[in-house]
């Protein structure tokens, strides 16, 4: 890791779990929410995910969401240009406290600090007084645009209605095409250690990522390794170099020089 040039690292939610957000398994336990592209359907379903939303961006928001050990080694990489990109599942924007990772982050899954219309595709920042029900407010380009088209005598449209910018699952990503640029850009600059932390790696999207970084790195001589509190499923396990178990705070501590106090101050929180 200390002699690694060139490190890509892809993160799920295990990575802010200190930093005090809950997994996706967590949530989903906790019957908090579903995070399925259906729980619109349903006004109950569509309440919770928005509260859900809505605590998260107020973790995000507050003094006690800082960035753990881990998230600071990836900066610091960043910041020694050893790392060219960081490909995350996590909607949390923690990465936004350390502008030289952040710089390097691409998110999957959306982001919990900004909000999206469905229709025109305007992005503006989250506002959790919007979403305090099921009800889906009104896209304001959209409401501009119809006050434009009145005032000329044009027929009115469609207004679009503005959600929390999450991905759900089965949904496409909205910005797919830049995503894939970036991705396939990381791949060329011919990473020579990739590590997986804290993701099950059982979205397929996700996985598909994960292999074609392994494959590529590994193919150059490069090693590949998995970061997770567990196990990797058995059919990504050949995937890896190198599994390491336990907790990606530690690692980052005893390996990229932050001290074991600062580490657990952080598992204290």
């Amino acid at each position: 890791l200390r002699s690694s040039r060139k490190v890509v690292v892809i993160s799920g939610a295990g990575i802010s779990a200190n930093a005090g957000f809950p997994t996706f398994q967590q949530i989903r336990k906790s019957k908090q929410t579903s995070f399925d592209r259906s729980l619109y359907s349903s006004p109950v379903e569509a309440t919770q995910f928005h509260s859900t939303v809505c605590s998260m961006f107020a973790h995000t928001k507050s003094d006690s969401c800082q960035p753990t050990p881990f998230h600071k080694a990836m900066a610091t990489l960043a910041h020694e240009h050893r790392l060219p990109l960081h490909i995350t599942q996590n909607i949390d924007c923690v990465e936004q406290r350390l502008p030289d990772l952040d710089a390097k982050t691409i998110r999957l899954h959306g982001r919990v600090d900004q909000m999206r219309c469905q229709k025109c595709n305007w992005v503006g920042v989250f506002q959790p007084r919007l979403f305090q029900g099921a009800k889906l407010p009104n896209c304001p380009r959209c409401v501009e645009r119809n006050q434009a088209r009145a005032s000329q005598g044009k027929r009115i449209l469609s207004l679009g209605k503005l959600r929390p910018d999450v991905l759900l699952y089965g949904e496409p990503h909205p910005d797919d095409t830049g995503i894939l640029q970036t991705i396939q850009s990381g791949l060329e600059t011919g990473p020579d250690l990739v590590l997986v932390v804290g993701t099950t790696l059982k979205v397929p999207g996700s996985l598909s990522i994960a292999t074609n970084f392994c494959r590529a790195t590994q193919s150059r001589g490069g090693v590949a390794v998995w970061i997770s509190k567990e196990e990797p499923l058995s059919r990504v396990r050949h995937l890896f170099d190198y599994v390491v178990r336990g907790d990606c705070d530690d690692l980052a501590c005893k390996y990229l020089s932050y001290p074991t106090s600062q580490a657990s101050a952080y598992m204290a929180r």
